[in-house]
């Protein structure tokens, strides 16, 4: 088993809890340990499995460009703010330039691309499509995506995500029938269909990686060895897991952490989701928030008990309450900050 330290990855502190034996019978003292930027499958991708639709925030109103922000997946009201990544007017695409952001077409396949190239990225692109003038065997005068034509872009926020064009035509239509052909049927035009892959990190790979970062509660260390029973919790985007296949297991509870002590004897299982409440709309939205008076407790392959809590989804354990996270200027999420308690003795209290 290979275990990298943490101490490279997050930092440990430490609060000690108050905690005096009544003789030899009484529970051995536990130390409350706050760990902080648990990188939670960090070069995960966040994707769109659904085709976005029908993207014009101006029909029939020539020279209008319609901002997109990737992250959020909608279009962006104030075009001099840094949120939109992406910007479509007519057949041209725009990138957010004036906050760093750029835009490239690469000839190759969607599926084929897995990293975001270094350079050359510029602030406009037009080279996505063909258009058809009176081309045999294709329908007249039609704007059409390049089969080969990768979209690559760099947003504000040092991000890269990659986009493939679907249609430009109002519902995505099939190109090939009687109707597309016919200008007094085809739909309108300047209407973007596209799917895309953004990736979270400030990172070039546009490929995902489903992987968990296992986590040993006794040594504080991230266990590379998956199959071991070395780790005791596993963290996957939201999703947290207990070593099952070693008998570890996960139970939620709804009680504050400093309440909790004593863990649940049986009733564990593997996987633990509901930690955390999406905001949606509400303020501050679209965020991820650890639930209060809600404590997970851990039995270990070890046979140890261990009690936690998240206390941040957020890098560096931001305040959520602040304009700046309100306004989505926020660190990187999938970075769990968390307090935990583990009893070395063998037995279930916290006391």
């Amino acid at each position: 088993m290979k275990k990298i330290p943490l101490l490279s990855l997050f930092t440990g502190l430490f609060l000690i809890s108050a905690c005096v034996g009544g003789g030899t019978d009484s529970p051995a003292p536990v130390i409350n340990s706050v760990i902080e930027d648990i990188p939670a499958n960090y070069n995960t991708i966040i994707e769109n499995k659904e085709p976005v639709g029908d993207i014009n925030d101006y029909p029939d109103q020539a020279g209008k460009y319609t901002f997109y922000d990737l992250d959020q997946g909608a279009t962006v009201a104030d075009s001099s703010s840094d949120l939109w990544d992406i910007a479509f007017g007519g057949t041209t695409l725009l990138a957010n330039a004036a906050h760093g952001g750029g835009i490239q077409v690469i000839q190759s396949t969607y599926s084929e691309v897995e990293n975001a190239p270094e350079t050359g990225f510029s602030d406009t692109n037009a080279s996505w499509y063909v258009y058809t003038g009176e081309a045999p065997n294709l329908p007249k005068h039609a704007v059409l995506p390049k089969n080969d034509a990768t979209i690559i872009i760099k947003t504000p926020t040092g991000n890269y995500a990659k986009m493939e064009i679907l249609s430009y035509y109002e519902g995505n239509p099939d190109v090939t029938t009687a109707e597309f052909a016919n200008f007094m049927t085809r739909p309108s035009s300047g209407y973007f269909s596209f799917n895309y892959i953004l990736q979270g990190a400030e990172s070039a790979q546009l490929y995902h990686v489903d992987s968990y970062t296992f986590l040993d509660l006794s040594t504080e260390s991230i266990v590379e060895d998956t199959m071991s029973s070395q780790w005791d919790i596993g963290f996957n985007a939201t999703n947290i897991i207990a070593n099952t296949g070693h008998n570890g297991g996960l139970q939620p509870l709804n009680i504050a952490f400093n309440l909790v002590d004593e863990a649940p004897l049986e009733g564990y299982g593997s996987l633990e989701a509901s930690w955390y409440t999406y905001t949606m709309n509400n303020t501050p939205p679209h965020a991820v928030l650890p639930k209060e008076n809600y404590t997970l407790t851990v039995m270990t392959p070890d046979e140890l008990y261990a009690k936690f809590r998240v206390i941040s989804y957020y890098k560096g354990n931001p305040d959520v309450n602040s304009q700046n996270f309100i306004n989505f200027i926020r660190p990187a999420a999938r970075h769990y900050t968390i307090e935990y308690a583990l009893q070395k003795d063998g037995s279930r209290f916290f006391e």
